[in-house]
């Protein structure tokens, strides 16, 4: 009897000891001074998708908005949260994202349905240990090595960081700027309240700033060596400028309402009357395609589709394959 009652305990103390490691392993934070997140120009556009190590995280308009993931050629979805999300980040198997409780899944039931749960979030990829970072009302989010650098909406909006294991928050200015295009320790970013140069702030410098180009320029994305923008003195062109010797050079005749790219090609919006579409070329301007007629938005690449949706109907998305093997159809997510 007592060999049982011995054996019970060391059992009973060895399941215990097994859920503490796994409970700890899960809590531990991986990061890394090198990482970064989404593409500047899928957060330029809400962030919406964001592709890792195989998944695709999106943002479902299919179910509220929520956190999803899927293989890239889009099998085998599945939920994550239960509320919808947008400037969808990652690193060292964790997720970083926006979460809104105004949007909740029609598919949660009970107290899940009341909970207020705004705010910066992190979650493993599996959806698994979601630990609101932060409680506040914020705009674009964007990891930055170790630190998420996100704007905060209230009192005319600013700008801060706080470590991804939710530790040395602060503020970094009290500019309402977009942490969104980050690269090398660098954020590169539109003036706000002075001007409209693009400015780079050095993260690992104490984030310092000094202006990089002068002009009206919006919504820059660093690819390659060039800083790519709208440019606002040219009719919202997209230019681009050498970071190295600072030549400029345009790229596309449209005016453009957003955009986004992958390493081949940029994807672009327009709504000139009468040449509503969105188009895409390649990183010089050349070889300009139609891809669909009609006024877009939200535009968000992955290395196998361009997601995007059509003016005034926010809650369908549409999908187009990059490799031009099926036309723009609806990107209707089903979970069995």
């Amino acid at each position: 009897m007592k060999l049982k009652t011995v054996l019970f305990t060391i059992l009973t103390t060895l399941i215990l000891v097994g859920i503490l490691l796994v409970y700890i392993s899960e809590q531990r934070v991986t990061m890394s001074p090198t990482d970064r997140g989404n593409s500047a120009g899928n957060l330029h556009n809400s962030g919406l998708f964001f592709e890792m190590d195989g998944k695709v995280y999106f943002s479902n308009p299919n179910d509220s908005n929520c956190l999803y993931s899927m293989n890239v050629d889009e099998s085998k979805p599945k939920r994550l949260t239960s509320m919808g999300v947008k400037y969808i980040s990652g690193a060292k198997e964790f997720l970083y994202f926006y979460m809104d409780s105004t949007k909740v899944s029609g598919r949660v039931k009970g107290l899940g349905t009341a909970t207020n749960q705004f705010g910066i979030y992190r979650c493993r990829t599996s959806g698994r240990s979601q630990t609101c970072l932060l409680r506040d009302f914020c705009g674009e989010v964007q990891l930055c090595g170790e630190y998420l650098y996100y704007q905060v909406k209230p009192n005319g909006g600013s700008l801060h960081k706080i470590r991804v294991d939710q530790t040395n928050s602060s503020l970094v200015s009290t500019e309402y700027v977009s942490p969104v295009c980050y690269e090398s320790g660098v954020i590169y970013y539109t003036g706000v309240t002075n001007d409209h140069n693009i400015h780079a702030l050095y993260t690992n410098a104490g984030d310092s700033i000094s202006p990089v180009i002068y002009g009206n320029y919006f919504f820059p994305v660093v690819q390659g060596g060039y800083i790519y923008y709208l440019n606002g003195d040219d009719n919202y062109s997209i230019y681009r400028t050498s970071l190295l010797n600072g030549e400029q050079n345009k790229i596309t005749m449209d005016r453009v309402d957003c955009f986004t790219m992958d390493d081949n090609y940029i994807y672009y919006s327009t709504s000139a009357s009468g040449r509503e579409a969105l188009k895409r070329c390649d990183l010089t301007g050349s070889g300009t395609v139609t891809m669909f007629n009609g006024v877009t938005n939200s535009l968000n690449v992955t290395s196998k589709y361009i997601y995007f949706k059509v003016y005034g109907n926010d809650e369908v998305m549409y999908h187009i394959p990059l490799d031009g093997s099926a036309p723009a159809s609806i990107f209707d997510v089903k979970v069995k």
